[in-house]
């Protein structure tokens, strides 16, 4: 929900506790509800509310009971601790455009040295704690999933990772174009990563008029997803044999 929609989201709880014949939730209360659910879009949380008046005839909801009907307590779209780590894999190739959550990105910074070690094992088991405490503690504190891009040199590579999540709704499109660098910047002698960006500028302004489905949303992420996961072995395999050549 939006800062500006608390007042609608106040008046949408009082209405509740109405239907129930109970008193309306204090102000401290209704904050500790909007902290809890701000993480949802206005319509989702009334969606449930809805669907909980219609389920349980005596009791108002806590807001625990909202998050379960909103996805089983997770209260937002953050990926598994798997697909995280399946993303995160990419960011051994300095070629690659990596587009990953903030937890993404410092729980795989934690893994990094033990995988740098050669422990691929345990490094994703590193990961996994790391992302899990660091998603907990998000969505305890009722923090918005935030999107990190970390940009590779490979331009081609850039246009799919940057496509695939504007595609899935994990980057707005308003949002891409300033993740290009300049014409200038790519240098007269490498014509075919000024193609590439010319191509991606054109999908830009294309998406700006484009409908993108669910389905097509859904699609886009599992084919992504188990790309990555294809990828993963073949690039923690490259890497652990660029540390043995350097040992």
């Amino acid at each position: 929900m939006q800062p500006n929609e608390n007042d609608k989201f106040s008046r949408m709880l009082i209405g509740i506790f109405e239907v129930y014949g109970r008193p309306a939730p204090s102000a401290e209360a209704q904050a500790v509800w909007w902290r809890i659910l701000r993480v949802h879009a206005l319509a989702d949380v009334s969606q449930a509310l809805g669907t909980y008046t219609r389920t349980e005839p005596k009791f108002p909801p806590t807001p625990a009971q909202i998050l379960a009907l909103l996805g089983e307590g997770q209260g937002d779209d953050r990926p598994t601790a798997d697909e995280a780590w399946a993303t995160a894999i990419g960011a051994l190739d300095e070629a690659d455009t990596v587009v990953w959550t903030e937890e993404t990105a410092q729980a795989f910074e934690a893994a990094r040295p033990v995988l740098e070690l050669g422990d691929k094992v345990g490094a994703r088991m590193a990961f996994k704690g790391a992302y899990e405490r660091l998603v907990e503690a998000a969505r305890r504190d009722g923090r918005l999933m935030a999107v990190q891009v970390s940009l590779g040199w490979d331009a081609e590579r850039r246009i799919t990772a940057i496509n695939t999540a504007v595609t899935t709704g994990l980057l707005p499109a308003s949002e891409v174009a300033g993740l290009l660098p300049p014409p200038d910047d790519v240098g007269p002698v490498d014509p075919q990563a000024i193609a590439q960006l010319a191509k991606l500028r054109q999908m830009i302004a294309a998406w700006g008029s484009e409908t993108v489905t669910t389905a097509e949303k859904v699609s886009a992420a599992q084919a992504r997803h188990a790309r990555l996961l294809a990828d993963s072995d073949a690039k923690v395999a490259a890497f652990q044999a660029q540390q043995g050549k350097a040992a």
